[in-house]
């Protein structure tokens, strides 16, 4: 079963003190990579999310944007508070100014952000659960399309590698046959037997299917298998020059090409 890297979820939770919207995007990367906005979290609980994250989603770039509305979320610095009010009436009284106060929420030190208490990460955690399953969804379904699109390439790699063992099959039983066959003829032929990467191309196509068809990620060994592929095509386009085999030996490295952009979208 193939599972695409790409995903979408939102998360939703709220209470009588706390309103909290997650937002969770899921990109290809070949690693795990968290990046994290709008919220401030405790060292603990951020560890708790990104292992919570990486255990579920294990493979891709990740973007998580948390929206924290709480009552208490905000903090006032009173002692400097009252410190610039002292100033600004001292310079209204000496130099009979009348001063704009509202300037004063300008100052970043006046008001900040609470660091969030324990129970209302709690909260975001759950938030997070519910994005991240409607990631893990969006992330079947997109997979099982590119599940379509890897059989039907492999279908037609797999004619391609029939063809090329049908017209060699031909030629050399051709050459065999001919009157001007001799034994450094059949030597010649030898060295541009191709029914070897043949089978092995067929192998890897099958192993390539087995894939697709575990429950285990199975992204990294594909994108081998198909470098596998690639090398057996060109052996064959060098050994056995004949346009006809050519057709079909470039349609299968196109077949294998476009299974290799699928792949770089899998876990």
């Amino acid at each position: 079963m193939l599972v695409s890297m790409t995903g979408f979820g939102v998360g939703h939770y709220e209470d009588s003190s706390v309103v909290i919207n997650v937002e969770l995007k899921s990109f290809n990367s070949r690693y795990f990579e968290l990046n994290t906005r709008s919220f401030d979290l405790s060292g603990e609980s951020e560890y708790k999310i990104r292992t919570f994250l990486k255990n579920k989603l294990k493979r891709g770039s990740i973007n998580l944007t948390v929206k924290i509305d709480s009552k208490n979320q905000l903090k006032l610095n009173k002692h400097k508070l009252e410190s610039i009010l002292n100033s600004y009436r001292e310079i209204e009284s000496e130099y009979n100014l009348d001063l704009n106060y509202s300037h004063l929420l300008r100052n970043n030190d006046i008001m900040s952000f609470r660091t969030l208490p324990k129970s209302i990460e709690g909260k975001v955690l759950k938030a997070i659960k519910i994005a991240t399953d409607q990631v893990l969804g969006m992330r079947l379904k997109e997979g099982k399309s590119i599940e379509k699109e890897f059989m039907k390439y492999i279908s037609i790699a797999k004619k391609d590698l029939k063809k090329i063992e049908s017209i060699y099959s031909k030629s050399v039983k051709k050459k065999v046959n001919s009157k001007a066959a001799n034994e450094s003829k059949i030597e010649e032929l030898e060295k541009l037997d191709v029914t070897e990467e043949i089978d092995r191309t067929n192998s890897h196509f099958n192993q390539i299917i087995l894939s697709v068809n575990s429950k285990d990620i199975s992204g990294k060994k594909i994108s081998f298998i198909l470098q596998e592929i690639n090398r057996e095509s060109n052996t064959i386009l060098s050994k056995f020059l004949d346009k006809n085999i050519a057709k079909y030996a470039i349609s299968l490295k196109m077949q294998a090409e476009k299974l290799r952009e699928q792949v770089s979208n899998i876990l």
